[in-house]
């Protein structure tokens, strides 16, 4: 594996080290003839071929096998679990919408609907630790599948994360991510989520795009998300039609006492 090859670690992404090399991991899995051997390289030789050291290396298999995703064995060394990627699309990876998409068959592209300045509500600043009436921006965005809307996502954040005049030019084709990276210096490295249902006619409420969703009724994850020094910094909520979005979970189980 010539992981020098196929991965460039931009200083930039430091401080989210170990979840670029787990993103990398995955890929490598996934990329994987696993009718054989499914036994992974040892430690030290992934931290020599991506760079980094061996406590990153170990931090992102840790991540990887709370997932399912490998198999420490005892004496012998890691696995990859061939069951975990029979799974279309896991809860637990973070994924950008595009590809998670494309990860359930269908051609994915994307529509800006609205870049919105307003003030935060009481339970949106109680939940990024604003100030009273300070100011947020409201970006949301519509995913399609094949040409069919799949996934309605609206990120909120500070406007002092990213400039008092963001424009809507400044938000086509780069994710929340990349916006507050650039402007903030915010790193996002873990988030906390909350799983709903919603009719169609709450959804419509709470977009303006949902009105162009095909469903009935949606999938709804609330999801805070966490910088590198442990401040949340975007409030999240994504809808998702299940018609086309399915999502499995594979639990990794500790029930046997030693």
């Amino acid at each position: 594996m010539k992981a020098r090859e196929n991965m460039e670690l931009h200083p930039m992404i430091k401080p989210n080290l170990s979840s670029s090399v787990k993103n990398y991991l995955y890929k490598y899995i996934r990329s994987l003839d696993l009718g054989g051997n499914t036994k992974l390289p040892p430690e030290n030789e992934l931290s020599l071929n991506l760079g980094v050291s061996r406590v990153t290396v170990r931090r992102a298999l840790d991540e990887l096998e709370k997932e399912g995703i490998v198999l420490r064995i005892h004496g012998r060394g890691t696995f990859v679990n061939p069951e975990a990627l029979n799974i279309q699309v896991n809860l637990m990876p973070g994924e950008e919408f595009s590809r998670l998409i494309e990860s359930c068959g269908y051609k994915a592209s994307f529509e800006v609907a609205d870049v919105r300045k307003l003030k935060a509500d009481a339970e949106i600043a109680r939940i990024l630790q604003l100030e009273d009436e300070e100011e947020i921006y409201e970006i949301e965005k519509i995913y399609l599948a094949d040409g069919h809307p799949a996934i309605i996502s609206i990120d909120r954040f500070a406007c002092s994360l990213a400039g008092d005049d963001l424009k809507r030019e400044a938000v086509e084709g780069k994710s929340t991510f990349d916006i507050l990276r650039k402007f903030g210096g915010c790193f996002i490295v873990r988030d906390k989520i909350r799983i709903e249902t919603m009719n169609r006619r709450e959804m419509e409420q709470e977009t303006v795009y949902g009105r162009k969703m095909e469903c009935d009724s949606v999938l709804v994850f609330h999801g805070i998300n966490y910088n590198q020094d442990n401040r949340a910094v975007i409030y999240d909520t994504e809808f998702y039609d299940t018609k086309y979005i399915k999502f499995s979970l594979l639990r990794v189980k500790n029930v046997y006492e030693d």
